[in-house]
């Protein structure tokens, strides 16, 4: 099947970035956005800066999904703290056949459908408390991509790609069904895909840099490499990230590495931080809260992520971040 009419759901940083390359590959995209990005995308457009070029992209936006109508493929690239928000909005996009494929951070709210174990079918209410994520998107219908992608807002509304173009697939059932011709409307578009035989796998281990690196990088406001060569603030995020792994392991999941060394000289802004500049909401609820609700249920005790998190939750509220 050929994914040709397209439409981005919230046009951010990773999303707009994903606009303009498959718009400039010849798809036929549009945007599901809030009013300010709908009114910026119409006068201008969207302006990608790769490291070789810059690109200038013009494409339907709205805010109401009957303007744009139904599509081939929906790909939601929200942060997890909106998407209750504007599901209903999502739903209405598709059509009986749409494939719907959740570019996000964080533990999605169907991780433990059809998952074995004392948690099977547990619902994660700091994601989906009465349960309208899972009713709208049932798992069968869902696609989860874990992507890897370093891209920037900038001030003056520029795209700012750095690094990477990655993104891997996957179902909650892990089958491969219909994942290789959705990865194929991506590769015009320059993304390295990779369709992943367990996709939770892939989700916890992007999980144990977020729920490390982006709680803290918010709560300090320091890029990476800045909180690396702290050894005090290093010791701290290599044990939140240790913590993860061990949660993960208790679950059946591959242990991994911890991803501290990583941020050696990185200059990455983190997503959370960027979010916190910005004044807004953070995504603590998929990154953060759900990790610490799902080791409650565990029995696993996570008393640095918890610290880090109750840190970072008073930090943004100093703020006057809800």
């Amino acid at each position: 099947m050929s994914y040709r009419k397209i439409c981005i759901v919230g046009p951010g940083a990773i999303g707009g970035m994903m606009a303009v390359m498959l718009k400039d590959a010849g798809a036929e995209v549009s945007a599901l956005a809030r009013p300010n990005k709908v009114a910026a995308i119409k006068a201008n457009g969207l302006t990608l800066a790769l490291k070789d070029r810059t690109v200038n992209a013009r494409f339907p936006a709205a805010t109401d999904p009957k303007e744009l109508g139904p599509q081939d493929l929906v790909v939601v690239t929200l942060k997890s703290n909106a998407l209750l928000s504007v599901a209903h909005n999502i739903a209405a996009l598709c059509g009986p056949n749409t494939p719907v494929v959740f570019v996000m951070n964080g533990v999605p709210w169907w991780f433990f459908d059809g998952f074995g174990g004392s948690l099977a079918g547990r619902r994660l209410t700091a994601l989906d408390p009465d349960g309208l994520l899972a009713r709208t998107f049932p798992s069968e219908r869902v696609v989860w991509s874990v992507v890897n992608c370093s891209v920037i807002e900038r001030a003056d509304g520029v795209i700012e790609h750095t690094r990477n173009q990655h993104l891997i697939f996957g179902r909650p059932d892990d089958s491969p069904r219909g994942l290789d011709e959705i990865a194929a409307a991506f590769q015009p578009g320059g993304y390295q895909t990779v369709i992943s035989p367990n996709i939770r796998n892939d989700i916890w281990a992007k999980l144990v840099v977020n729920v490390s690196g982006n709680t803290i990088s918010a709560l300090t406001e320091a890029l990476l490499g800045e909180m690396y060569a702290d050894p005090l603030v290093r010791e701290c995020v290599s044990a939140v990230a240790d913590e993860a792994r061990e949660l993960g392991a208790r679950l059946g999941l591959d242990r991994g590495i911890n991803p501290t060394d990583r941020m050696k000289d990185s200059p990455v802004r983190t997503s959370m931080l960027q979010d916190f500049e910005r004044g807004r909401p953070l995504e603590l609820a998929a990154i953060a809260e759900a990790v610490v609700e799902i080791a409650e249920a565990a029995g696993v005790p996570l008393p640095q992520t918890r610290a880090v998190l109750g840190l970072t939750r008073l930090r943004a509220a100093k703020a006057g971040i809800s």
